[in-house]
């Protein structure tokens, strides 16, 4: 048996962000005539995830960084709905608001979510944030706004370190937790992320490593006051952002 060699009439890709639009706009690129449909579950159009925990966060743009589009891209935009099932069989994906749609070809790029707080109730605290998508950057914008007095910063990867910057640029203390003997040392080694440790510290970033938190310490109304960490000490902070 050979391949078929007949075009798909429909591709459909999953994940509607900077991934899935590039891919969207390079099979046009290569000449694809046939039917494209983007399946999103944000309601947003495309948009620009870097600069929300740099520029977006600082105040300096708005949380709209919608990506441009091409005008011969004639493709379809299922927004907010999110893709629940795949039959492979049947070329058939089943959508968050029951319905379901047909391919030739398929694409995922739906990327990575935010991991959250494991505990759940300390994570509904109305000053424990996370951040990946637009209405992440807004709410936590608002958060940073009201000057905390402390805020708290769980994970060095990019997104922490970034949110510690912007943090400083703001006047704001920060406290930065690592479970690891340095910052970013997965992404950059070891001589790199040494250099970006010292860096770090240089900014006034208050920056604690191999530290785990254990829990957070709440008010009567149920917001974060502090955090206890693994080795019994206490780090007070008013805003938390788990990274």
């Amino acid at each position: 048996m050979t391949a078929p060699t007949e075009a798909p009439r429909q591709i459909v890709i999953v994940g509607a962000s900077l991934a899935g639009l590039s891919a969207a706009h390079a099979l046009r690129d290569v000449g694809y005539e046939g039917r494209i449909v983007l399946i999103g579950d944000e309601n947003e159009p495309p948009y620009d995830r870097p600069p929300l925990s740099k520029q977006v966060l600082r105040g300096l743009y708005s949380a709209e960084t919608s990506l441009p589009q091409r005008a011969d891209l004639n493709a379809t935009f299922r927004l907010g709905v999110g893709a629940l099932g795949l039959d492979t069989l049947a070329h058939r994906i089943y959508l968050s608001d029951g319905t379901q749609i047909v391919y030739d070809r398929l694409l995922i790029a739906t990327g990575t979510r935010a991991r959250p707080w494991p505990n759940g109730a300390e994570a509904a605290s109305s000053n424990v944030y996370t951040l990946r998508g637009h209405a992440d950057a807004e709410h936590l914008a608002r958060g940073l706004a009201g000057k905390p007095r402390r805020v708290l910063i769980i994970g060095g990867g990019f997104i922490g370190c970034e949110i510690a910057s912007c943090c400083r640029d703001l006047g704001l203390d920060v406290t930065l937790a690592v479970r690891g003997a340095l910052p970013l040392v997965h992404a950059l080694g070891s001589v790199t992320a040494a250099f970006m440790r010292d860096v770090i510290r240089d900014r006034g970033v208050d920056l604690r490593l191999e530290t785990e938190v254990a829990r957070f310490q709440p008010d009567a109304d149920s917001r974060v006051v502090a955090a206890i960490l693994r080795n019994g000490q206490r780090i007070e902070a008013d805003c938390v952002v788990a990274a």
